[in-house]
């Protein structure tokens, strides 16, 4: 995670207080997940990922720090889900 100020309005709590949040996860050298699911990861969330390999979640609607940590591991687990998720055969 790192933390930085958010921009917007806000007043000076914007300017004091470094709220927004930045995910990033390293796909491919994970040891958490298998071959199979780096290539789904990749495939399916490429527009998430950089071109140095981190899928990169920015959060910044929160007025404080621990809530927009919160809404990106939420917003986290909900892209692995939506990736990892099975196709149904029609």
């Amino acid at each position: 995670f790192r933390t930085s100020r958010s921009g917007g309005p806000g007043g000076q709590n914007v300017n004091k207080v470094s709220s927004k949040v930045e995910l990033r996860f390293r796909v491919n050298s994970s040891e958490l997940l298998t071959d199979e699911e780096k290539t789904l990861v990749n495939e399916k969330l490429g527009s998430y990922i950089t071109n140095e390999g981190y899928l990169q979640l920015i959060c910044q609607t929160e007025r404080n720090q621990l809530g927009n940590k919160e809404r990106c591991i939420q917003k986290f687990y909900e892209l692995l889900t939506k990736a990892f998720a099975k196709q149904k055969v029609r």
